[in-house]
């Protein structure tokens, strides 16, 4: 029997709308902006959860427990290089681009919290979310392999993610000042 990501990203919605009441009852305040930025925050981590644990097997089949740790690599950069020669284009696609796209908007709305968290610091949660998310995988979900380039590629996903963050932010104040000045002039 497999569990997909539907049923828990559904979950993840009716909890994240009753938090977000919550709050709203609490503070009495809403702002739009810090609404979207917290959901699509939020979403970027449940999506990130959704294509790397589900689907989940409830019953691992006798004939899996010993293929269940074939898939392990230890070595740095030996999965990107094997990808790299595959003969079909898609899979260095998928397998590289996918790893380091799939952090990237966790950096990039993590980053909304710059007041919070230093760009270095969201940096290595993204490591230590993806080195979570491998130990998962290589204890609790057979069919999935631990990769030690996964984590090197989620963690650069992450990086991309704060660049790209700081680039629009200072773009941003830039195009304000111009705007200012030119109010002024």
């Amino acid at each position: 029997m497999m569990f997909d990501f539907k049923v828990p990203l559904i979950g993840f919605v009716v909890i994240w709308t009753l938090f977000r009441g919550i709050v709203y009852i609490r503070k009495r305040t809403f702002s739009v902006k810090h609404e979207i930025i917290h959901g699509l925050f939020a979403f970027s981590l449940a999506f990130i959860y959704s294509v790397t644990i589900f689907p989940f097997p409830f019953y691992i089949y006798p004939h899996l427990q010993e293929e269940m740790y074939a898939g392990i690599n230890l070595i740095p950069l030996a999965s990107i290089r094997q990808s790299l020669h595959h003969f079909y284009w898609l899979v260095p696609l998928r397998n590289i681009g996918g790893n380091i796209a799939l952090f990237i908007p966790f950096g990039f709305f993590a980053s909304c919290y710059s007041s919070i968290l230093r760009p270095k610091t969201i940096v290595i949660v993204g490591f230590l979310l993806s080195l979570c998310i491998e130990i998962v995988q290589l204890f609790f979900i057979p069919f999935r392999a631990f990769d030690v380039d996964d984590i090197l590629l989620n963690t650069f996903g992450t990086a991309i993610g704060v660049l790209l963050f700081r680039l629009l932010d200072r773009l941003m104040v830039k195009t304000s000042r111009a705007k200012q000045s030119n109010y002024s002039s």
